[in-house]
């Protein structure tokens, strides 16, 4: 199951069957609507001897929550070169936390028992 972030770049990377074609469709289902789509995928590209395939993916309307059954084939071909699926989730950025320094960086930062010095990173 691969996951899908709302607003955000969603690329992936995955082993397919043996494909040299870059011109792909991907086929998609609701899993609860039982509704059909298509995601629209740009940046091809294809390492045939490995059968790894990158894109990215962007599927129009998804809502959180949506799961996605996924068919990817070559246009023009009736089989598939990959089967799986999508999870819709809203993008993490905003609830990530921004840290604070509790000690102002300006200042020597020394250790009151020992002449150590510190050094803080952020």
């Amino acid at each position: 199951m691969l996951t899908y972030f709302i607003s955000q770049s969603n690329s992936y990377t995955i082993r397919t069957v043996a494909n040299t074609q870059t011109d792909l469709t991907m086929s998609l289902q609701d899993m609860t609507t039982l509704t059909n789509t298509t995601a629209s995928l740009s940046g091809i590209s294809i390492n045939d001897y490995e059968s790894l395939l990158s894109f990215t993916a962007s599927i129009s309307g998804a809502v959180q929550g949506q799961e996605y059954r996924a068919e990817l084939s070559a246009t023009g071909n009736n089989e598939p070169i990959w089967n799986g699926s999508f999870n819709v989730f809203h993008s993490q950025s905003h609830d990530k936390p921004k840290y604070k320094p509790q000690i102002p960086l300006d200042e020597e930062l020394k250790s009151h028992t020992s002449t150590n010095e510190y050094i803080i990173i952020t």
